[in-house]
């Protein structure tokens, strides 16, 4: 009983480094639980984003802004993957599907992926969940678009509706693709991720509106333009430096 009225008396005589000493510990909870819930909701989000992938391959970059471009369309990157680096890797033992992601384009601050049919089939969000269509269906040429539910709903677009893509990724473009105008064919089921806010076109559409000279629609699958877009890919100096961002997305077999 001494110890104790000893301890209270001590307690109370240095009242001002008592109460700072259990301010310190409380505030230093405060952001250890803080830290740790942001680090919760970051994971969880990415797992709910994109789910079933082992591999997000890229230019040399870091590896946070590669995440956060070709996952979250925040930010991007300023160095590309060929055609040629993109078909040696998906032609490794080992890789059982990829999905070729080119950005850098954008229509009313809404971001422009280039991809192609793999994307529809392979691309997995929350748990192992499926894209699925809520009206039309995805692109078969170079003039079609498919929309993200919330481009959709925001901008009041329908089927059969065309748009034009602009250069960049901000909200404001002083470059538009007017010669090149895209038929929305396909608008996505809500999905919860940045997939809702997104426009998918073909890469090859990604080509046409960036070649000083256009040509007729170009039909996805047809062996010909395939050869043509690859060695376009790989000889073209310009390969989107500034903002065509190509990321590859792996899955090993060995893990399905």
């Amino acid at each position: 009983m001494t110890l104790l009225k000893l301890a209270i008396k001590s307690t109370l005589n240095r009242k001002a480094s008592v109460l700072l000493t259990l301010c310190t510990i409380a505030i230093s909870v405060m952001l250890l639980l803080s830290i740790e819930r942001v680090r919760h909701d970051a994971k969880s989000s990415f797992s709910n984003t994109i789910s079933g992938t082992d591999l997000i391959v890229g230019a040399r970059t870091g590896d946070i802004q590669l995440l956060l471009s070709s996952v979250f369309r925040i930010g991007h990157t300023n160095n590309a993957v060929s055609w040629k680096s993109y078909l040696n890797i998906k032609e490794r033992k080992g890789v059982a599907w990829t999905i070729p992601i080119s950005l850098g384009d954008s229509h009313k601050g809404h971001a422009v992926l280039g991809t192609d049919a793999t994307y529809f089939t392979h691309y997995r969000y929350g748990k192992k969940q499926h894209l699925a269509f809520q009206h039309g269906r995805a692109f078969h040429n170079a003039q079609e678009v498919v929309l993200g539910s919330d481009v959709a709903n925001k901008l009041h677009y329908h089927i059969g509706q065309q748009i034009v893509i602009s250069h960049g990724m901000g909200n404001t473009s002083f470059h538009h693709h007017d010669d090149n105008p895209m038929t929305i064919v396909g608008i996505l089921a809500p999905t919860g991720t940045p997939v809702d806010k997104t426009l998918h076109i073909p890469l090859i559409a990604v080509d046409a509106m960036h070649k000083s000279s256009h040509t007729q629609p170009m039909m996805i699958g047809k062996k010909s333009q395939q050869n043509d877009h690859a060695q376009h890919q790989h000889g073209n100096t310009h390969q989107h430096a500034e903002d065509n961002n190509s990321h590859h997305n792996e899955h090993n077999e060995h893990n399905e």
